[in-house]
């Protein structure tokens, strides 16, 4: 064990009942540290919701990590990673998730891309090591940054099976098709009503049944109105941790067009025994490897095409289903915290030593 890890985790929280992003990863890894027993020290600002709030918090937060020293420091996502190699820290790991910024743009408010893009940028280039969930994600920084391979460490996420897991003692409700997320064209949310809104001129008993928040919210209630006849759609806003794996498993079908590429839901459906449909876009390519599992999330119409082929042919439901409970099975917190321990010890040792890999040009 390191005697202490310091978590840089500006500006986001522990992400206990935050949400389903990278809060929950982070809820994971710590939840996994202390199952290992390794000590560690949290350092945060909660969550800022405000750019220009989290800029003025920026100089205090700096100035709050001079004091403390740590075997290893873990940046949860690059602009909390910055903040350790700007006080002189080391070594430093930073962890990135996706490279949404610079491959996803229009789907956030510019400042906060152009902010994220330079602190990754800035993040990867000088950090000791990186943790990327995927080996897409790693080629694109090698070949974006220049980073060199072996500074970079492939672990994928993980998820709570004890939480997570097909319990056959929960009806599943047929043709009932969910949707779990934030409430915004990014996670795909209005390519999943559109292509519903096919699907229930087709099949008299299809339900779509939304868990989602968020400040497009209103307007996707305002598409689902429009397109969907009414009493064949719910919004039934936030599902608390205790209710989500009720959610999961009653459904029939889950949805998760995003095109953000990955997401943590479609993966705790799946581990629920509900089959899950992804976009097919940047790294969720990475994991969804089953030809059912993926659709362009800018086609509605190839959407709801999939969907009424799972409906109408339940041999290829079920083979999409066997298939997506196998998969999860290799995802589990504590191997995601093992790894990352075994990786910060490994970057210590190199630091220490004095060995460390080329710097990129």
């Amino acid at each position: 064990m390191l005697k202490q890890v310091g978590i840089s985790a500006f500006p986001l929280s522990k992400g206990h009942d935050t949400g389903r992003g990278l809060e929950r990863v982070i809820a994971e890894l710590v939840s996994g540290l202390e199952t290992l027993g390794q000590p560690y020290a949290f350092h945060e600002r909660s969550i800022l919701r405000n750019e220009v709030v989290a800029v003025l918090h920026s100089a205090k937060f700096l100035w709050d990590l001079r004091g403390h020293h740590h075997d290893v420091w873990f940046g949860v996502y690059p602009v909390a990673g910055i903040f350790p190699i700007l006080s002189g820290k080391r070594p430093v790991v930073t962890g990135v998730y996706d490279l949404i910024p610079f491959f996803a743009p229009g789907y956030d408010n510019w400042l906060k891309y152009f902010i994220k893009r330079r602190c990754i940028e800035f993040a990867c280039r000088h950090s000791d090591g990186l943790i990327v969930p995927f080996s897409s994600t790693a080629e694109q920084i090698v070949s974006m940054f220049g980073v060199p391979p072996d500074r970079i460490r492939v672990i994928p996420l993980g998820i709570d099976h004890k939480r997570f897991w097909f319990d056959s003692t929960i009806h599943k409700r047929r043709s009932r098709i969910g949707f779990l997320g934030e409430a915004k064209r990014a996670k795909g949310l209005d390519t999943a009503i559109l292509a519903f809104a096919e699907v229930a001129k087709q099949d008299p008993d299809a339900f779509l049944v939304i868990a989602s928040g968020g400040n497009e919210i209103e307007e996707m209630k305002e598409l689902a109105s429009k397109t969907i006849p009414a009493g064949r759609y719910e919004f039934v806003g936030f599902v608390p941790e205790d209710g989500m794996r009720q959610f999961y498993s009653e459904l029939d079908l889950f949805l998760f067009p995003s095109r953000y590429g990955f997401g943590m839901s479609a993966v705790e459906a799946m581990a629920c025994g509900t089959p899950a449909i992804a976009g097919r876009t940047l790294d969720s390519t990475d994991f969804f490897t089953h030809e059912l599992s993926l659709v362009d999330p800018n086609s509605p119409a190839e959407l709801s095409k999939r969907i009424m082929l799972l409906l109408a042919d339940r041999q290829r439901y079920d083979e999409l289903r066997k298939w997506a409970l196998a998969s999860v099975q290799s995802l589990s917190w504590t191997a995601m915290a093992e790894k990352y321990l075994e990786f910060w010890k490994e970057i210590q040792a190199r630091y220490a030593s004095g060995v460390r890999s080329s710097s990129p040009e």
